[in-house]
């Protein structure tokens, strides 16, 4: 069948770099639904784009649909026929069908004669299904945040200014919202905005769109950046500081790529390097320079989206504004740090850090609070609670500095804390402490490696949560705008990581405790911020490969100590695949299925009514298993607790092959309920193993 190549460009203003790639993605998507639910199929597919245009091009696309049959059973012959002519049950089924007589067939089943119709269906032509789908995109693709501009009925990330749409040499005249459309595209814009060119089809679009200085592959042009980042120092000891992220958002922000050298005054230097960073990397999307040591040079690399021909003129423009930046910064550093931190912290009181729960001096004064107790839980010397204290008593001070103040480097809160700090003499822990108390920040980030920065950042982080929570702003859907998800899951890393033994419902009921001071209780939710905490844990422990299963038999633990949870679920992990463990387990599925909605579990043991050697056997190796399992939980000692359940196994399996437990004499029934119901008490204090999934195991009956 013939094929031809199909072209489709949505021409728009810049987008933002975060609106790209899940747009991108969803194009492709939409594409690879559209192709597979009507029966086409392409050769290759790319989809990709540039800020200014998207573009899907898929070569070798059948012209038309393949033909279908369409098989088609009625009723059966005895009701379709009468007198030998077709009743009205028949007729109607063919008129349903757009059928004549002359197409009925009688096919034979199990279940009798029926008539029956094959239906050819020619295939549509592909021309046509492109164009549907095509004109339905606009409004379909996704955005964060879209806008309205000419086009009352259509809202898009950006406007849209021109559509490109060919099915090998043929213009598809879409009509969407009176957007221009044909086969015409548009240059880089420092060719000038209306620099406008023909693709004459779709396989030379890439190739026509080059030679406009266009590089519309975005996978190429992420490549020629990050060459051009090697290659720009290839004759002098430098290299560009590599940053994968700002890479990826910088192939987002332009069309034609050219790595520009430039530089800031020396004098620069002396400011703390993330000042420096955050200037040239996160306000101008600039790359840094390092030398042969790993030193930072006043030198710096950006990606010019102009033409390469002005880019002097261009450098000599981003060195002004960069030396700029770093004269306001080298200023407020200066003005900032002529002062102790300490004598920011009575204006956090001018801060409000949310209209119930206070300012953030009263958040400082709980964090204070809840840093004491932990330091007691822990039996910390007096010289490290000392030091905790002063790290939270600082952390929050560089919130009214200058620096932070004027909104320019909102995302070094904390690093300027510790430079400050460390120039007002403070503990070089308590200074680290307080740029690692707001750790970790995303999934990705370290956790905090100090004493001080792990307790401070988990009092915050807590204080955040069970107070958010109490306020009534539980996150909602995708809605978390105090990011409590995120400090809830860096409450139960560090907890984790350090291997302290606290249990998360004691740091939480402390922290609603002294939360008590600037918002009333409220049962209900400081229960749903409980019960937020065991999501949290729940999605880290699975991150972390621990099986849903293993996680549901350990329900009692999900708010003990982290570290507590995670020794229990390696454990149980680790014996749950021995033969003699899958034995216990059905054994003990076995008493819970007896005892689940038995009235019969409430009545209380009395050795007197044993009547078999069985139950005085399991009896007493309960007795047993009773005092072992104590001592060994007293440790947390999961693993020999876990093969204590063992060894009463045998025992159990004695006790159903020999004993009827639902027997009739009532006394003898209630007994025996009493005793399983005894034996599953002491299982769940380690685990409720009846909820671990066992494959190939068949339960005994």
């Amino acid at each position: 069948m013939e094929k031809r190549d199909f072209l489709l460009e949505i021409g728009m203003e810049e987008l933002p770099p975060s609106h790209f790639m899940p747009a991108r993605d969803w194009l492709q998507a939409s594409f690879e639904a559209f192709i597979g639910e009507n029966r086409l199929s392409c050769d290759k597919l790319l989809v990709s784009g540039t800020p200014r245009r998207f573009f899907v091009l898929a070569k070798g696309v059948p012209i038309l649909q393949p033909d279908i049959v369409l098989e088609r059973t009625g009723p059966s012959v005895n009701i379709a026929y009468k007198d030998g002519e077709l009743t009205p049950a028949a007729l109607g089924f063919l008129k349903k069908n757009n059928a004549t007589p002359a197409d009925v067939q009688v096919q034979s089943t199990p279940r009798g004669d029926f008539i029956h119709l094959s239906i050819k269906q020619p295939g549509k032509e592909a021309q046509e299904l492109l164009k549907d789908w095509s004109q339905s995109l606009l409004e379909a693709i996704p955005f964060a945040k879209k806008m309205i501009w000419e086009y009352k009925d259509l809202s898009f990330s950006r406007p849209v200014r021109w559509l490109c749409a060919l099915f090998g040499d043929e213009v598809l005249q879409l009509k969407n919202h009176g957007i221009p459309c044909g086969r015409i595209s548009y240059a880089s814009r420092h060719l000038g905005l209306d620099k406008s060119f023909e693709i004459p089809q779709p396989s030379a679009y890439l190739d026509v769109l080059k030679a406009n200085r266009v590089m519309a592959d975005r996978d190429e042009r992420l490549k020629t950046i990050q060459q051009s980042l090697i290659n720009v120092f290839e004759d002098r000891p430098l290299q560009v500081m590599q940053d994968d992220r700002l890479a990826e958002i910088v192939c987002d922000l332009v069309e034609w790529p050219t790595a520009v050298e430039a530089c800031f005054d020396e004098d620069y230097l002396v400011l703390p390097e993330k000042i420096i960073t955050s200037t040239i990397s996160q306000n101008q999307r600039y790359f840094s320079v390092l030398d042969t040591q790993g030193n930072f040079t006043n030198r710096f690399v950006f990606i010019s989206n102009g033409d390469p021909l002005k880019s002097e003129i261009i450098r000599q423009g981003n060195e002004k504004v960069v030396n700029a930046r770093l004269a306001d910064a080298q200023w407020y550093f200066n003005e900032d740090s002529s002062r102790p931190l300490e004598s920011y912290v009575p204006a956090l009181e001018e801060v409000v850090f949310q209209a119930d729960l206070g300012t953030m001096a009263a958040k400082v004064k709980r964090i204070e609070a809840l840093c004491a107790w932990i330091c007691g839980e822990l039996d910390l010397s007096e010289r490290e609670v000392q030091k905790v204290l002063r790290c939270a008593y600082l952390a929050k001070a560089d919130l009214v500095t200058t620096m932070l103040g004027e909104k320019e480097f909102t995302k070094l809160q904390g690093y300027i804390g510790m430079q400050y700090a460390m120039i007002s003499g403070e503990n070089s822990e308590v200074a680290t402490g307080i740029w690692e108390h707001y750790a970790p920040r995303g999934p990705n980030d370290a956790l905090p490696e100090t004493l001080c920065g792990a307790i401070v950042s988990v009092a915050d982080k807590l204080d955040t949560v069970c107070g958010i929570i109490r306020a009534g702003l539980l996150p909602t859907g995708s809605a978390d705008p105090f990011a409590l998800r995120r400090a809830a899951n860096g409450v139960c890393q560090i907890l984790l990581k350090r291997g302290w033994h606290l249990p998360l419902e004691d740091l939480i009921a402390k922290s609603q405790a002294i939360l008590e001071a600037d918002i009333a209780a409220d049962k209900e939710l400081d229960e749903k911020a409980a019960n937020f905490f065991v999501q949290r844990v729940q999605w880290l422990f699975k991150q972390e490969g621990i099986a849903f299963d293993v996680l549901d038999s350990l329900e009692h633990l999900q708010l003990a100590a982290p570290i507590q949870l995670m020794e229990a679920a390696l454990a149980l992990s680790k014996i749950r695949e021995t033969e003699d463990f899958h034995s216990l387990i059905i054994g003990f599925k076995r008493a819970a299925n007896i005892l689940e909605g038995s009235a019969d579990s409430t009545y209380s043991l009395d050795t007197k009514l044993f009547v078999q050697e069985e139950e005085r056997a399991l009896y007493e190796s309960l007795k047993e298993l009773r005092v072992k399992l104590d001592g060994a939980l007293k440790t947390d000692a999961y693993e020999p607790a876990l093969k204590e359940l063992v060894q009463i196994g045998p025992a159990i399996d004695r006790f159903f092959d020999e004993v009827l437990v639902n027997c009739e004499d009532e006394a003898l029934r209630h007994n025996r309920h009493a005793l399983l119901n005894e034996i599953k008490s002491e299982f769940l204090k380690v685990a409720d193993i009846s909820k671990l999934v066992i494959d190939n195991i068949e339960e005994n009956k």
